[in-house]
């Protein structure tokens, strides 16, 4: 077999499809720092010295190695999740795996657990710096995604530098040599929040949305407006009104509070002596509209805020743009990608997002059982998500 000629920047053996370096090297391979174009293997089973050790099956079968496999690959840990296919080969009656792990578009590029692999001849390292701008100046300015970009006037004084410092100390506390840790400006960049423009480091959008200390001052459309009606239209007496500024997550936190500070319960039929309750809106739905919200939302091109609107019969959920990408396709919430790449790793990293695609999905079980009406969709160069109260 041509792959077992020896490792190089584009091969890789592991022994074990188990070992904790498994997710680095398909990483790495994705990154292809060389720019070859060409997909990267990963054999499973195969020592350094090419001789075939075999899959440890951990007392199962192929086929359910294979699938555990798939799992970690595909896992909230590698993001975004690279393109690979995957098989086994039987080598003088053994068996491997090889994982071909297909170069992925950068930026964005891909990370583990937020942290940049790529491989440099025979060796899986962490990238550097000069590593990140490298792959990261492959795409034209104008084709990156718009969360990507660097914002022009801004500085790593708009950030919230010692929220950052927090992060950063959180990591280097555990590395085993924190000396060599990178400073501050330097970890930035590798966690793709901006990187250096004509000698000063620039932040990009997603830095200046999720770190910044007043994101409106660059994006003034980034804002959600909440409001609650006494009735079922527009024209009705206003209850209540707010508007969450700040970050994404201090808007998150603003939109969720309102929400759930509103929530009513009605009882159910009554069985018997015992009255049960259920909400007139399950609460899991609206607290995955309010992150897809301000998670998918176009900032870019328009300065029209969010809404939350609450009427007598049902919420309603605007934001400007349609959906993105594979996320067009279909059903709305059948198949998801992401217009703010950096902007959802970070939320996944805070807790906020699952990065699991399946947050529609989750809505319109949550409505089923709650016995809800089907989910509202409408798009018109702004998407509308209507989610009406039980009957």
């Amino acid at each position: 077999m041509q792959l077992l000629g020896g490792e190089s920047d584009r091969i890789e053996y592991k022994q074990s499809p188990n070992a904790n370096d498994v997710l680095q090297a398909v990483c790495a391979l994705a990154n292809d720092l060389g720019s070859t174009g060409a997909p990267g293997y990963l054999l499973l089973g195969v020592r350094d010295d090419r001789s075939i050790a075999g899959v440890d099956i951990d007392g199962g079968t192929l086929d359910e190695q294979q699938q555990r496999l798939v799992g970690r690959i595909t896992s909230t840990k590698l993001f975004p999740t690279p393109s690979f296919a995957l098989h086994a080969e039987t080598l003088n009656g053994i068996a491997i795996l090889i994982v071909e792990v297909h170069p992925y578009p950068v930026p964005p590029l891909v990370t583990l657990d937020g942290k940049v692999w790529v491989r440099r001849g025979t060796v899986t390292m962490r990238a550097s710096e000069a590593d990140i701008a490298r792959l990261t100046e492959r795409r034209p300015e104008r084709a990156q995604p718009f969360d990507f970009r660097g914002v022009a006037n801004a500085t790593i004084d708009d950030l919230n530098t010692r929220l950052l410092e927090d992060y950063l100390s959180s990591e280097k506390a555990d590395i085993a040599q924190p000396e060599n840790f990178p400073v501050l400006e330097a970890w930035l960049t590798q966690r793709q929040l901006g990187r250096t423009v004509n000698g000063t480091w620039t932040p990009n959008a997603a830095a200046l949305l999720l770190f910044g200390k007043s994101p409106q001052d660059f994006f003034p459309g980034a804002r959600v407006e909440f409001v609650r009606y006494a009735g079922a239209e527009v024209d009705s007496p206003v209850i209540e009104r707010a508007t969450a500024t700040g970050t994404l997550p201090d808007q998150i936190e603003s939109i969720w509070a309102k929400l759930s500070a509103n929530g009513v319960d009605v009882p159910n039929e009554n069985q018997g002596t015992i009255t049960s309750y259920r909400p007139i809106f399950p609460q899991q739905a609206l607290r995955e509209l309010v992150r897809n919200v301000i998670q998918h939302r176009a900032y870019e091109g328009t300065n029209a805020p969010s809404r939350v609107e609450w009427f007598e019969d049902r919420v309603e959920f605007s934001n400007p743009g349609g959906p993105f990408g594979r996320a067009s396709e279909g059903t709305f919430g059948t198949h998801s990608d992401y217009r703010n790449p950096t902007i959802t790793n970070w939320l996944l990293k805070m807790g906020y997002v699952e990065n699991l695609g399946r947050g529609v999905r989750l809505v319109r079980l949550a409505l089923q059982k709650n016995g809800n009406p089907e989910l509202g969709v409408e798009v018109d160069g702004f998407t509308r998500i209507t989610v009406r109260r039980v009957p």
